[in-house]
């Protein structure tokens, strides 16, 4: 069991659990409403077309990622490739206590104890890991909201993640016609820390970048978002 990701949610429930999928509709109801509040476009979501899904590295595949993203974030090299401890990353748990506004003094700023970020990977990282949706829209700011009404509580953009995505792949030097059913994709995930090329031995990271990256892709061209699932 993991994180699953999905593109197209209501093709796939509208016929095999429509009860399911009327819980979807109260969810992207509500969606509208937070869209509205932030003064943007409304999304439809699809109600027809092909369903597109896949597996991350589990759970803890995204973290490996955000891990990665959090020190080129702050200027930093690749770190060694990932282990168990990816989520509890110092930089990484830097990242998160800037965003919820823990900021370093001036003296933990003087002896470089905490890293400067420019938090150009927040629709990446400031993101539920378990569920939750992202839009094929362009907004700047993840958008926050009630996680009663809202699973995971926050509202991310394709588009930007899609970016985000991108920078990922290039540091990791991830070959542009890698998808998530490529042989050698699963390969590198296997043998983590191994192999001949930079995206090889970041196995985890780079699987789990390359799985992203496909369903951002697959939600512009539908017009469906993405589901945490």
């Amino acid at each position: 069991m993991g994180l699953s990701l999905s593109v197209g949610i209501f093709a796939d429930l509208e016929e095999d659990d429509p009860e399911v999928a009327q819980d979807f509709a109260q969810h992207f109801a509500f969606v509208g409403t937070v869209l509205e509040r932030a003064g943007l476009p409304k999304h439809v979501e699809p109600s027809t077309g092909d369903a597109w899904g896949a597996q991350m590295y589990g759970y803890s595949g995204l973290h490996y990622l955000r891990r990665i993203a959090a020190h080129l974030d702050a200027g930093f090299p690749l770190p060694s490739p990932g282990d168990r401890k990816s989520s509890a990353d110092p930089v990484l748990k830097a990242y998160f206590a800037e965003v919820s506004g823990q900021k370093p003094g001036w003296m933990q700023r003087l002896i470089r104890k905490q890293p400067r970020f420019a938090r150009s990977f927040d629709h990446l990282i400031v993101h539920s890991d378990a569920e939750g949706f992202y839009l094929p829209q362009n907004f700047e700011q993840v958008l926050f909201a009630d996680d009663k009404k809202l699973p995971g509580g926050m509202l991310g953009s394709v588009p930007k993640l899609l970016a985000e995505l991108e920078r990922l792949a290039a540091a990791l030097g991830i070959p542009d016609d890698l998808h998530s059913q490529s042989e050698r994709l699963w390969e590198a995930a296997d043998s983590h820390g191994e192999g001949d090329e930079l995206w090889q031995r970041y196995g985890i990271e780079s699987y789990s970048c390359v799985v992203l990256r496909e369903a951002c892709r697959k939600s512009l061209t539908s017009g469906a978002a993405i589901v945490f699932c």
